[in-house]
């Protein structure tokens, strides 16, 4: 079933950890990025053709029609175009960041199994279950908005007689007549959906290892709360269940330090792009566009903001778990314990203040102070339009 994956938690048919990431792997098969078992050597050719058509002709394209056509764009046309140019200028390097470690994203799905493993008590089980649905329904969000976007903006050209992002087209001379005309509106449209799918997985992947990165710290707080709370276990079954929360803790920060390098190169290129993207689209939306660009252009700035401000939320998030986290082993029942189990709660409690925490291009830290700080840089350009009365002679 197509909705399966966001199923209610029902024993013993749950989800595990893996499964969060169920349609952003159905979407990297049918986009070239996972190849299947059989006829790979088609499936390559396939990708590669997906991969040069979206992510090399389509900046290629751009650039070239708005050198052949900026005397005859309106002002309209040429903010949605620089929207796109922007954007699809940093798209080739993001999913090349992700792709250069697609073998990470399989290790890391290989950690989380063995997260799960340390899932015994049904309670746990369900509350991995519905962090996984959270993800695929974080993934299904981010799919509708982009396409969105992509559709409002082909509709809302169409209807004005023109190109939604006039890319350039060798075979199709769109004002020949009205069949050239949806010929090369189509091919646009669908060239966007397969470049708008490939922005997508590749800003949506971060959050989802974040949502369910903050799963497995929840429960290993819980496990910790637990400790020494069984009067029927003894002694060394209390310090057992403490060192395997150690390792529990260990792997969290190997699952961290898997999913690092692709993460803080992607926001990086994210941060650079997206206070020039909203200036672009704010003036668009205050000096130039009719209502249906407008509608399509707020589309676009929903879509630039999913970018990056869930994950900087989610990290900010991380941050306050991992507070919470070491509070718990603080607090937890250990005054009557033994003097090996305090020495090893000591080393825990040392080791979980190092918190989980990202940074962008390892020069400044994700979090949502430093994504509204990039954001404030679209008030700069809209401020800096306004005034050298950009708007007017652009009219």
């Amino acid at each position: 079933m197509l909705f399966e994956y966001l199923r209610e938690p029902v024993p013993p048919n749950l989800l595990t950890s893996p499964e969060a990431f169920h349609y952003f792997e159905v979407a990297m098969l049918w986009i070239g990025w996972m190849p299947p078992k059989k006829l790979q050597f088609l499936y390559w050719i396939s990708s590669t053709f997906i991969y040069m058509w979206s992510a090399v002709y389509l900046p290629v394209g751009i650039t070239i029609s708005f050198f052949m056509d900026i005397r005859n764009l309106k002002a309209s046309e040429l903010m949605t175009i620089l929207q796109l140019f922007f954007n699809s200028v940093g798209m080739p390097f993001k999913v090349m960041f992700f792709r250069l470690y697609i073998e990470r994203f399989h290790q890391a799905k290989e950690i989380l199994s063995r997260m799960d493993r340390r899932c015994t008590d049904v309670e746990e089980r369900m509350e991995v279950h519905r962090w996984a649905v959270r993800c695929n329904y974080a993934y299904l969000i981010y799919q509708m908005i982009y396409t969105c976007y992509t559709i409002s903006t082909v509709l809302s050209s169409a209807m004005g007689g023109a190109l939604p992002w006039r890319i350039y087209n060798p075979l199709v001379d769109w004002q020949k007549d009205t069949l050239s005309f949806w010929e090369a509106a189509l091919h646009e449209g669908v060239l966007m959906l397969f470049a708008v799918t490939q922005t997508l997985m590749s800003d949506v992947y971060p959050l989802l290892y974040g949502l369910i990165l903050r799963a497995h710290i929840k429960l290993l707080r819980l496990r910790v709360e637990k400790l020494c709370m069984d009067p029927a276990k003894s002694s060394e079954d209390n310090y057992g269940d403490l060192v395997m929360c150690i390792k529990d803790h260990q792997l969290i920060h190997e699952f961290v330090e898997m999913i690092r390098p692709s993460i803080t190169r992607t926001i990086f290129i994210q941060f650079l792009l997206i206070g020039i993207c909203l200036g672009i689209s704010f003036i668009n939306i205050l000096f130039f566009a009719d209502i249906w660009t407008a509608l399509a252009t707020v589309a676009y700035i929903t879509g630039i903001m999913v970018q990056t401000f869930p994950f900087c939320y989610v990290c900010d998030l991380m941050k306050s778990d991992c507070d919470l986290l070491e509070m718990a082993i603080f607090h937890s029942n250990w005054l009557s314990s033994s003097r090996e189990y305090k020495r090893t709660l000591i080393y825990f409690l040392h080791k979980s203040q190092k918190p989980v925490a990202f940074t962008a291009g390892s020069m400044f830290p994700i979090s949502t102070s430093s994504n509204i700080q990039v954001a404030k840089l679209a008030f700069t350009v809209v401020t800096f339009v306004n005034q050298m009365n950009l708007a007017d002679k652009l009219k």
